[in-house]
């Protein structure tokens, strides 16, 4: 496929296949809220929903929404029934968002994981941003207040916490929590979010990235030293890439130049952590460049594309190609994650041995999805 091709059979794809599918098996309307998985044949399943998928749902429906791959009756109610959903099942009196409920509502885990709260912020930022309701953003400072008040790690950011409230030190939350911040510095004046923002940016330029390797860390302890096996810390090429977008976007905003790391973060990604010939970027790495997993999850295809496409708009026409490269090979190996038995569904991983398994569909997929073939679309040209 070309570009153009590209373009005409990811708007064909969402509108045709995947809007018609999620606005209908994936919403429930009798309790409310987004389901969690549907079969590949196209049924919901019975199990816990997630704070996480209400709020990405939320974001898929919006920027299906501004692609003009769903209509705005759709859209619209997608969005309201999901954060109301979200909001009344799934926040505390702390201002903390729980993890997980039944589909009645009733709490399944009551865990206030970092990544959950991220998600929450993120979600309430979308609906804002399509009806500026001023309980959402009340919430959402709601939310911050408590971060700060009780998960506060003195090194800087926040703590994660598992079902027995155990504490680690991880970037992948404080990532989608940056996301979430320049989501609310986007639509939203309020100084709140641009603070939270350079607090965030701050930290992963200065503690999770490591000054030897320009690598951005997984796993810290509660000074933000990376976490080491043997000498060697995890690091995953599908987050090297999501932060060098982020980075940009938080440029955009503010004028701050991160120009250069975040095209050190893609391109040492793109050089170390895909394979060329299988045309997929690795789930996992090493620090010292070598293959931890050597399988590949959709997701950081995603995010290879969308940061290959913003990143070429910085260089000059004769240094674009390498990103153009990377987001059409990505784009290729995406589309390979697509050929499920039911249109308009995707697998979750290709193994090592360049197979897929599994017999249903994530709803928080399609967050990365979207966001993908949104840039994909507006972007290479």
């Amino acid at each position: 496929m070309n570009p153009s091709q590209r373009i005409e059979f990811s708007k064909n794809w969402l509108t045709n296949d995947v809007f018609p599918l999620w606005s209908g098996k994936g919403i429930d309307r009798k309790n409310g809220g987004f389901e969690e998985n549907l079969t590949f044949e196209g049924e919901p399943m019975e199990m816990p929903r997630r704070a996480m998928v209400q709020s990405r749902q939320i974001y898929s429906f919006l920027t299906g929404l501004r692609m003009k791959t769903v209509s705005h009756d759709t859209a619209t109610f997608a969005v309201n029934q999901g954060v109301r959903y979200m909001i009344d099942k799934f926040q505390q009196p702390s201002g903390s968002f729980i993890y997980s409920v039944l589909a009645d509502g009733t709490p399944k885990s009551m865990n206030p994981d970092l990544y959950t709260q991220a998600f929450a912020l993120f979600g309430l930022a979308q609906a804002y941003q399509m009806d500026p309701k001023p309980e959402y953003k009340t919430r959402a400072k709601e939310l911050v207040k408590y971060l700060y008040r009780e998960r506060s790690v003195k090194a800087g950011g926040f703590t994660e916490l598992d079902e027995k409230g155990t504490a680690s030190y991880k970037s992948n939350p404080h990532m989608h929590m940056f996301e979430s911040a320049i989501a609310w510095m986007q639509i939203d004046k309020d100084q709140e979010w641009w603070k939270l923002g350079e607090e965030l940016a701050t930290l992963a330029l200065n503690k999770f990235i490591d000054p030897q390797t320009g690598i951005l860390g997984e796993y810290f302890d509660e000074n933000w030293n990376a976490l080491r096996e043997n000498g060697k810390f995890v690091y995953e090429p599908g987050h090297q890439f999501e932060w060098s977008w982020l980075f940009s976007l938080y440029q955009d905003l503010t004028g701050k130049d991160c120009k250069a790391v975040r095209h050190k973060l893609f391109l040492s990604a793109d050089k170390h952590g895909t394979d060329p010939v299988r045309k997929i970027a690795f789930d996992e790495m090493w620090s010292d460049f070598t293959p931890k997993l050597t399988s590949s999850r959709f997701w950081p295809q995603c995010e290879r594309i969308k940061a290959a496409v913003r990143l070429a708009k910085e260089v000059p026409v004769s240094d674009q190609a390498v990103y153009h490269k990377a987001a059409d090979d990505a784009m290729d190996t995406l589309f390979k994650f697509f050929a499920t038995p039911k249109k308009g569904m995707w697998y979750d991983q290709l193994s090592a041995q360049d197979t897929f398994s599994g017999n249903f569909s994530k709803s928080s997929s399609l967050y990365h999805i979207i966001n993908a073939l949104e840039e994909y679309v507006n972007l290479r040209n």
